[in-house]
């Protein structure tokens, strides 16, 4: 994916909108993402199952919610809410998010068309394995929903990295769920497509180590799909981010836009 002048990630593609506008954004409580401590990342796992009742918000211990209205340089669209309006549990073990049109007044007293939101994982690890088993509703143009690691400062993106272990929206009617790696070196972008139907559950997987010689391992569904070089400072900590956004690359949002992502665990290791 060729990054667009002045832009940067929210939900992979585009280095840099991995932070909002203001550079901090908000998460409710919380530190800004990059406050884990990468000395004690590396012996940390992270694991989600999102059991309990229908409603609930997931849970505060693990996840940050980021809220705000500014992302992606005003290229995107959507407000990130928290406290179980966007994101939240169905009872069933799995964690619905969810990306939709209506009216939404921020913090700033403006008006806007679309709510979503965006977990961060409270854990962080400088390289291992993440799996995390979903499925994306029908395909809406600008619907943006994505699953990736972030590496730590956010601020500094592309510099210490990115791994989009999952997004989708980026290619029109095909709804092909795509992978891809950012980092500030020669082959940054470097991805492809699944193959697969993202309305159907899978489990994605990415394994990946750092330092001049990292590298990362794809697989769908256990089948490897690709190994592509991942070159960042050793010991770089990533944290994992569930997110759906909306506009920009994903196109001009549907009219009845209501786009969700299931996601039945999160499961980050060595």
């Amino acid at each position: 994916m060729v990054p667009l002048p002045g832009a940067g990630e929210i939900a992979g593609g585009l280095p840099g909108m991995g932070v909002p506008d203001d550079a901090v954004g908000q998460a409710s409580g919380t530190a800004a993402p990059g406050d884990v401590d990468a000395s004690a990342a590396e012996v940390r796992s992270f694991r989600d199952e999102f059991t309990g009742p229908a409603g609930s918000a997931p849970s505060a211990s693990k996840w940050k919610q980021l809220t705000g209205c500014m992302w992606g340089h005003g290229v995107e669209k959507q407000c990130y809410t928290a406290g179980g309006r966007n994101a939240r549990l169905d009872g069933a073990g799995h964690l619905v998010i969810n990306a939709r049109r209506e009216k939404y007044v921020g913090a700033d007293g403006v008006s806007r068309r679309y709510t979503s939101a965006r977990l961060v994982s409270r854990v962080a690890r400088a390289g291992g394995t993440l799996r995390v088993r979903a499925k994306l509703s029908r395909r809406q143009a600008g619907a943006w929903p994505a699953i990736w690691l972030l590496g730590t400062p956010a601020a500094k993106t592309p510099h210490y990295g990115e791994i989009d272990l999952m997004e989708n929206g980026l290619n029109g009617a095909a709804w092909d769920p795509e992978y891809h790696v950012h980092t500030s070196g020669a082959g940054s972008g470097a991805g492809g497509a699944y193959g697969v139907d993202a309305t159907r559950w899978h489990v994605y997987e990415v394994r990946w180590t750092t330092g001049p010689s990292g590298r990362v391992w794809f697989r769908i569904d256990g089948r490897l799909v690709r190994v592509l070089p991942y070159r960042v400072p050793s010991g770089s900590p990533a944290e994992v981010i569930l997110n759906i956004a909306v506009g920009s690359q994903a196109g001009r949002p549907a009219a009845d836009l209501d786009s969700t992502m299931t996601v039945d665990y999160v499961r980050m290791g060595g």
